[in-house]
């Protein structure tokens, strides 16, 4: 059974490869990645599903990168969860 795009949020996230540790930050809409995966072998995206899908309270199945595989600004589809939702779920980052 799958579930419906409408109960899906498309999350759009900027990603550091080879960060000194994993982290997650949002600024209004938008979303900072911090992972210590290197962006070789789908490494880096394995550790942002991960890492998305810990900060959610998701199983990681639920999340699917739609564009961006081999990009740092991914589009990230979490289904069966609003965007709202998923934002507030995400730590609001400190300007630097």
């Amino acid at each position: 059974m799958g579930v419906d795009p409408v109960d899906s949020a498309l999350l759009i996230v900027r990603v550091t490869p080879r960060a000194g540790r994993n982290r997650l930050e949002r600024t209004g809409d938008c979303i900072h990645a911090w992972v210590h995966a290197a962006p070789t072998d789908g490494a880096a995206n394995e550790a942002l599903i991960r890492m998305l899908a810990e900060a959610l309270d998701v199983p990681p199945s639920r999340l699917t990168i739609m564009r961006g595989h081999a990009s740092r600004n991914k589009a990230v589809r979490v289904a069966g969860m609003v965007a709202a939702d998923a934002l507030a779920r995400i730590p609001e980052g400190t300007s630097r």
